[in-house]
């Protein structure tokens, strides 16, 4: 039984070590007061000459990049195996009665 209580002593010791709550500081916002973009009620946002620079261009680029790889290879969209032949279809695969009906 006496170990039971150093045991039961050693714990708590352990417990109070190990699981001790530091108390934190609650984070604070520091957004530097007020809304940055002030909102606009069905108005378009005013953009800069720079913003629109930065889109014609990224635009610009990623349509080079789809048409560049789509013509040098087309594959990759359309597939890699060849397109079949309609005409080499019999009438049983596409669901045709036979002629002799």
């Amino acid at each position: 039984m006496a170990s039971l209580g150093r045991l039961g002593g050693a714990l708590r010791a352990g417990g109070r070590l190990f699981g001790s709550t530091v108390k934190r500081q609650q984070g604070v916002r520091q957004a530097g007061g007020g809304v940055h973009i002030e909102p606009h009620y069905r108005q378009r946002v005013k953009l800069t000459k720079s913003q629109v620079i930065k889109a014609e261009f990224l635009s610009g680029f990623m349509w080079f990049w789809i048409l560049w790889h789509f013509w040098h290879s087309p594959s990759e969209v359309l597939g890699h195996f060849p397109y079949p032949d309609p005409s080499k279809w019999t009438d049983e695969e596409l669901g045709l009665p036979s002629e002799d009906e």
